[in-house]
């Protein structure tokens, strides 16, 4: 078994975890079995799909769909980045389809050009496997979870931090992240679940104008 192909069964497997966990939160908050697992597949975002369950139960599927899509903009990059590792036809469309982190991650590290549309497809493949699969193994056991007790609850909050800790190392993000955290942090406390993510929101205009300001200096 060649190296990649061993990372990318370690990634599917990672990916199961953590689908375990998100299927088990979706049922836990009141949505049928299958949801989990067929946002796994047609969706194939872990943190955009995280949220929209989250918002969707406790808020509003229609506060939950855009809240959601914002989350997935850094995918417009990564179409670019991935453009040359698509191919033709067919194989073109379902290889955009497994454009995700993990994906793009695997595809960046490599220098060599045919090695990168390599591993960028193994990793895509592993992710469309082990995240759907965990969703649904989640979602079958969740009803008999206990998630406070395994610490399943803690699995969005994390999946988001992830996501926010890169941003800090953006000059163009980092004032934008503060603001939306200083803000969302509150909400989560005093405010009902699904209001902290809407809330933080609020920041995005700062970093809007934050980007134009750096983008106005260089030019």
């Amino acid at each position: 078994m060649s190296k990649y192909v061993r990372a990318a069964v370690l990634l599917a497997f990672a990916m199961a975890l953590v689908g375990l966990a998100y299927g088990a939160l979706a049922v836990g908050a009141g949505l049928p079995w299958w949801v989990a697992p067929l946002l796994g597949v047609f969706v194939l975002a872990g943190s955009a799909e995280m949220l929209y369950v989250t918002l969707a139960t406790a808020v509003s599927p229609w506060v939950a769909l855009p809240a959601s899509l914002l989350v997935n903009v850094r995918h417009i990059p990564y179409g670019m980045a991935m453009r040359p590792y698509l191919g033709r036809g067919w194989t073109r469309v379902w290889r955009a389809h497994v454009i995700n982190d993990e994906s793009v991650a695997f595809a960046l590290a490599e220098k060599q050009g045919e090695v990168a549309q390599k591993t960028f497809t193994l990793a895509g493949v592993a992710v469309l496997i082990g995240w759907p699969v965990g969703a649904l193994a989640g979602s079958l056991l969740g009803r008999g979870i206990d998630q406070e007790a395994f610490g399943l609850d803690a699995i969005f909050p994390a999946v988001i931090l992830a996501l926010v800790m890169p941003a800090l190392k953006q000059s163009r993000l980092r004032l934008a992240t503060i603001v939306a955290a200083v803000i969302a942090i509150p909400a989560a406390v005093f405010f009902p679940q699904g209001i902290a993510p809407v809330a933080g929101l609020l920041a995005l205009p700062i970093a809007v104008r934050r980007a134009r300001s750096i983008k106005g200096e260089d030019t």
